[in-house]
């Protein structure tokens, strides 16, 4: 359920007072969707803002032919569909369920009324927006000009920085992600990920006896990223 405790966990309204967390849950509606379910689609029409409560999304384009990229992954205390909080546009991509997810949606009339009563929240809007156009833009220059060793070593050591959790050994990724969806992150094949992974595998880069790939050499896997 989002609460004003729950909105507190998301870095977009962390330094806001009680009373104004307590207004901005009060038009939050709950939902909850099983993994690997679409919460939007691209091209659909959007007047919902959300906020991930728990679980993790992929932010994704499907090719005409079925093909899918991944663009980036949101977890919980993240957001989506603000783009069309401003114009109404159609959305610019999907939105896919990595696990079971909560969020809460906030309907564009509800969103704008919030705004207007509190400036904080687009300027906080505007960072992050930012910062994920800088990122995208890492993404897109190191897809085109890095090869798959160096890609899969900077995809492997962001998920430890945003899903890792230290053990003896390393710095255990607690996403589990398919080969295939690494593989639609990066822009390869599901069988160039596994033969590189087994690599890094057989070179103690990582630990792969266990479900969930542990980081066991993350210095040497940020030698291979130019």
């Amino acid at each position: 359920m989002v609460d004003a405790t729950t909105l507190r966990r998301t870095p977009l309204f962390k330094d806001f007072e009680d009373a104004e967390l307590t207004l901005i849950a009060s038009a939050v509606t709950n939902r909850r969707f099983s993994k690997h379910q679409f919460i939007v689609r691209e091209a659909e029409p959007g007047d919902t803002f959300f906020i991930i409560v728990s679980g993790s999304v992929s932010v994704c384009r499907i090719a005409p032919d079925g093909r899918e990229t991944i663009l980036s992954i949101l977890k919980e205390g993240d957001f989506f569909g603000e783009m069309s909080m401003f114009d109404s546009s159609l959305r610019s991509a999907s939105i896919k369920t990595l696990t079971d997810v909560e969020v809460g949606a906030i309907h564009r009339q509800d969103f704008l009324d919030l705004m207007d009563r509190n400036t904080k929240i687009g300027r906080l809007l505007v960072i992050e927006l930012s910062e994920r156009l800088r990122a995208a833009n890492s993404l897109i220059a190191a897809t085109t000009s890095q090869d798959i060793r160096a890609r899969l070593a900077s995809l492997l050591l962001n998920l430890a920085e945003q899903f890792g959790e230290e053990v003896p050994n390393g710095t255990r990724i607690t996403l589990r992600l398919t080969n295939q969806e690494m593989a639609n992150m990066i822009g390869t094949t599901r069988e160039t990920v596994n033969r590189t992974l087994n690599r890094f595998w057989d070179d103690q880069l990582v630990d792969m006896k266990t479900a969930h790939v542990i980081v066991v050499e993350p210095d040497k896997l940020r030698a291979l990223v130019p």
